[in-house]
Formats: structure tokens, sequence, C-alpha cells
């Protein structure tokens, strides 16, 4: 059987993707649905609703609170973000789609066909979601994947009170990156960060905990891919962490791939419906990336000065950007990173 679109990877970006298309569309994932979560799990409300998975909201939060040493500054956000729950996320987003499931591990790509465990499946158009190691695109060993744009981050969630909104904390137990503890109602997912892509953070993860007489449970996490990479690669659309469309500076990746799922599903779909060509898709995806380059570059400045500055300079920097005219700027500029119209769900 030929499918009309094959999906590698069932997380946020394949699942967007899905959410676009109709016909023979085949979901692939090495785990089950909602399984091996990597992600800290925060996002803007509007998109979570608009995946239609808002039953999977554990906590909404109005402001981010930024933490140095000596200050704390508080930036109240112009729409909510909030945390959820990935399992029930991945159910529900995945329930709105007439796509099938199946678990497989996607070994590479053979032209249109993917070579799996089980076997190659074969799709008119496909689609790579793969996350960071962009299995079809190149593979992590492949110079596609650039590891020197990639952060790392571990997390850990345990059971305690915490005060509302969503927190970073820039402090010397991880002085390449940042701390983050992000408030799911009972719950708070404690996590470090290394905009370095350093892997052995389970010490300055401790350390951190320490601060709030914690200690961690079981960890999860992973690369978190930032360098914009090429988004078609041999007629493959790439999308999300594959391109490296994780936000510099913030981490931030579910919103960007979201967008980029919802723009490739529906450009794929106009392909499938005859209502374009495959060199005017390859196109418009390209352009729609492009649009956010100069974005994605400003962010990376971010972080070479972030991890160049004192963390004094830090805390005065989140001050001053905690002003209502920066702030707003900021603000607007960032959420605009592949934005617009949220599409309605056919």
């Amino acid at each position: 059987m030929i499918y009309d679109v094959v999906i590698a990877g069932a997380s946020f970006a394949g699942l967007a993707a899905a959410q676009r298309l109709r016909g023979r569309v085949l979901l692939l994932d090495k785990a089950p649905l909602g399984a091996e979560q990597t992600s800290a799990c925060g996002a803007p409300l509007s998109i979570v609703r608009a995946m239609k998975a808002e039953a999977s909201v554990q906590q909404v939060h109005d402001s981010l609170v930024l933490h140095t040493p000596d200050r704390e500054a508080v930036w109240p956000l112009p729409e909510a973000f909030c945390t959820f729950d990935y399992r029930r996320f991945c159910e529900l987003a995945f329930a709105r789609t007439t796509a099938e499931f199946r678990q497989v591990t996607v070994v590479r790509r053979n032209g249109r066909s993917l070579v799996t465990g089980e076997g190659e499946i074969t799709g008119r158009f496909v689609i790579d979601a793969t996350g960071w190691r962009a299995v079809l695109a190149g593979g992590p060993a492949s110079r596609y994947v650039n590891r020197r744009m990639m952060a790392f981050g571990i997390e850990t969630e345990i059971e305690t009170p915490f005060p509302p909104g969503l927190h970073f904390y820039f402090l010397p137990e991880v002085r390449d990156g940042y701390a983050w503890a992000f408030p799911c109602r009972q719950t708070v997912r404690f996590g470090v960060l290394s905009y370095l892509g350093r892997t052995r953070l389970a010490d300055g993860l401790t350390r951190f905990l320490r601060r709030f007489d914690l200690r961690a449970g079981a960890i999860h996490g992973g690369y978190l891919a930032s360098g914009l990479r090429a988004p078609i690669v041999d007629d493959v659309f790439v999308v999300g962490d594959a391109s490296g469309q994780c936000l510099p500076l913030t981490g931030e990746g579910i919103r960007t791939a979201v967008l980029a799922g919802w723009k490739v599903g529906d450009l794929l779909q106009q392909l499938l419906d005859g209502a374009c060509t495959t060199e005017e898709a390859v196109r418009e995806y390209t352009a729609f990336v492009a649009a956010g380059r100069r974005a994605f570059r400003a962010l990376t400045w971010g972080n070479i000065a972030l991890l160049l500055m004192p963390l004094r300079l830090t805390g005065a920097a989140a001050a001053f950007l905690s002003r209502p005219g920066p702030l707003a700027g900021f603000m607007r500029r960032y959420l605009g990173v592949f934005a617009g119209p949220v599409p309605a769900l056919r």
C-alpha cells in the first residue's frame, strides 16, 4: 500500500501536520503514542487549545519570573501560557486526526520509502518530524545535524507547592545555561539546561533542587535543536526539532513545531488536492521558515550574550526588559516567530 503522506515522529510537529491532512496518512513512532516525554511541556494556551488538547492542561500561567542571585524580575505575558500532561496531549491531538498510527522504528529513507524495523513503507509525500536526530533528512551522524547548535536539558517532576508562573533561574549551578521550575498544579517540573550541549547535568540539577530542600525523582530530557536547518531535503518536508526549529535563548520548541507542522500539513493537503505543485509547496515552506531566520539569529546572539555576561548584568537586563515598553516590543517579536492566524481544524 502506498500512503498519501507518511509522517515519521508522533510528537508535536508530527501530530500538528497530521491534523491538517486527510486521506491515507500514516504516523510512525518508535515509542507508544505519548510515551518517552522529553519536553518540559510549557506552551501558549492558544496552541494547546487549537490542537484540541485543552483537557491536558494542568495549570495556566500569566507571567515569566526570572531569578538571578541578587534579584527577581516578573514579566507579565501578553497571552497565557500553560503546562500540560504530555501523554494526554498526544492522545487528544491524535484523536483529531484521520491518521493511522504504527509503532515502529524508522531506520532511514530510501527515496520515498522509509526503511523500518518491519520493512519498507512508501508514501507519495514524506514528513520528517523525528526530533533532533532528523532520521530521514540525514541522521544524527550526518552534517545536516549540527550539534554545535543544540542545547541539552534534563528535568524531574516533584510533588510540592510552588508559586504560579513559569520560573527561570540564572545561577552558578548552570553557568552555561539556566534552570527552570514549571508548576503543574500538584507537581512542579524542575530542570537544568546547558546552551553548550553539555550532557552531564545531574550534579547541577541536584544542587538546584537543594535550594528548595528537594531531591530528584525520575529524570528525562534530551537535546534541543535550535540552529535552523534546511526545511526541505530531497523532497522530504522537515519540521520541528528535526529542522532545528526550537527557539534559541529560551529553548521553547512546542509552539514553533506546531506552527511548522500545520504549515506543512496544509501545503501537502493542497498538493493532494491538486491545488498547487510540489515546486510551489517547497517554495512556500522554505519562505515560511526563512521569514523566522532573523528572529532566530537575534535569539542566538542573546544566547551568546548570556554566556559571556556576569550574572549581575543578567539580572539588570531582565529587570530592564520587565518594563512595559521594552517587554512589549520583545514579546511581540518573540511570539511573532512563524506566527499567523491559528488555523481552524477541519
